[in-house]
C-alpha cells in the first residue's frame, strides 16, 4: 500500500470494497455499482500522476465514446466507470484452459465476425483520436480493453501513455514488435494486429511458442492467416502498412459490423457531474466513519 508521503486517503478506507485486480500502478476495487476505484501502489506516484493528467486531457478534449469515463481523481485514488469485463476475460471465457497456467486446451466459441469488426472500429477510432493529440496509449493488450453491458469496447489504463516519437521500452511480445524503437503508428498498429488475431482465433499469436515468439516476430515470421478481410487487416498491421492510425480507423470503418460502433452512447456533462457528486458523497461517508475529512484538493 502507499507510504505516508504518497498517501492522501487512508489505505483502510476500501477494506470492505470488492477487489477486482492489481496492475503496475494501482489496486482496482468496486466501490459502488457502476463505480471502480484505482488506488495507488507503493512507489508508483509519478506514473499514477501521469495517468491522472492524461485523463484530464481526455476529459477536456471531446473524445469519442470509446474511453472509460473518469469521475474523480486524487493523487492516490481515481474513481471511474466500472465495466462488466475486459476483452481478455471475454476471450478466455470462450475456451477451456488450465486455471493456473492459463494454457489453452480448446477454443469452444468464436466471436461473430460482425462483433469483431465493431470492436476493431471502436479501438481504431480511439487510437486515431489519441494520435490527433500527438499521443499513443502505449500499453495495448486485451486486458486494457473493457466491454460495457452492450458489448461496446472501452480503452482504459493510460499510465504508459506517451508522445509520438518517444522511445518505446517495449511490451512483451506479441503486444510489441522487436522492430520498433519509438512510439508511433507502427507500434500501435502492431499491437492492434495481435489483438485482432486474438479476437479471431481465441488465442494470442504464438501463444504456445513461449520465448520463441520474440525471434519469430523479429524475423517477420507470422502465424498462418487466411485471405479473409480481418486476416488481411491483421497482416497489414503487423507489417505497419498504415501510415497513420487515422488511416487504420478509416479502413476499419469498412469492416462488417463497424456501423454498430456508432451506437455507443456518448456520456454527457450532466452524467459526469452526477457521478462525481456520488463519488464525493461516498468518500465523505467512508472517511467520516474513520474520523477523517474529505480532502480539499479534489
Amino acid at each position: 500500500m502507499p507510504d505516508r508521503l504518497e498517501q492522501v486517503l487512508p489505505p483502510s478506507l476500501f477494506d470492505t470494497c470488492k477487489f477486482i485486480s492489481v496492475g503496475a500502478t494501482g489496486w482496482v476495487f468496486e466501490v459502488s455499482p457502476g463505480i471502480a476505484l484505482k488506488y495507488l501502489c507503493t512507489g508508483r506516484l509519478d506514473e499514477f500522476g501521469h495517468e491522472n493528467k492524461i485523463y484530464e486531457l481526455i476529459e477536456r478534449s471531446n473524445p469519442p465514446p470509446h474511453f472509460i469515463q473518469s469521475f474523480l481523481r486524487l493523487p492516490d485514488a481515481h474513481f471511474m466507470q466500472r465495466m462488466p469485463i475486459s476483452l481478455d476475460f471475454r476471450l478466455r471465457s470462450n475456451r477451456r484452459q488450465d486455471p493456473k497456467t492459463l494454457q489453452c486446451y480448446e477454443v469452444l466459441h468464436f466471436e461473430p465476425t460482425a462483433r469483431i469488426g465493431q470492436w476493431a472500429a471502436e479501438l481504431s477510432s480511439a487510437l486515431a483520436w489519441l494520435e490527433s493529440l500527438g499521443l499513443v496509449q502505449g500499453d495495448l493488450r486485451p486486458a486494457n480493453l473493457l466491454l460495457d453491458s452492450d458489448d461496446h469496447l472501452k480503452l482504459v489504463d493510460f499510465d504508459s501513455c506517451a508522445k509520438i516519437g518517444d522511445r518505446d521500452p517495449g511490451l512483451p511480445p506479441p503486444w510489441s514488435s522487436p522492430k520498433h524503437n519509438f512510439y508511433g503508428a507502427g507500434t500501435e498498429q502492431f499491437a492492434f494486429g495481435s489483438i485482432l488475431y486474438n479476437m479471431t482465433r481465441g488465442l494470442e499469436p504464438y501463444e504456445d511458442k513461449g520465448p520463441e515468439v520474440i525471434r519469430l516476430f523479429r524475423t517477420m515470421v507470422f502465424p498462418e492467416l487466411s485471405d479473409s478481410q480481418l486476416d488481411v487487416l491483421t497482416l497489414r498491421c503487423w507489417r505497419s502498412e498504415f501510415t497513420t492510425l487515422a488511416d487504420l480507423a478509416k479502413y476499419c470503418a469498412t469492416l462488417e459490423g463497424a456501423t454498430s460502433a456508432a451506437t455507443a452512447n456518448a456520456t454527457n456533462d450532466e452524467y459526469i457531474r452526477r457521478m462525481k457528486k456520488t463519488c464525493e458523497e461516498l468518500l465523505r461517508t467512508k472517511l467520516a466513519d474513520l474520523g477523517y475529512k474529505l480532502p480539499r484538493d479534489i
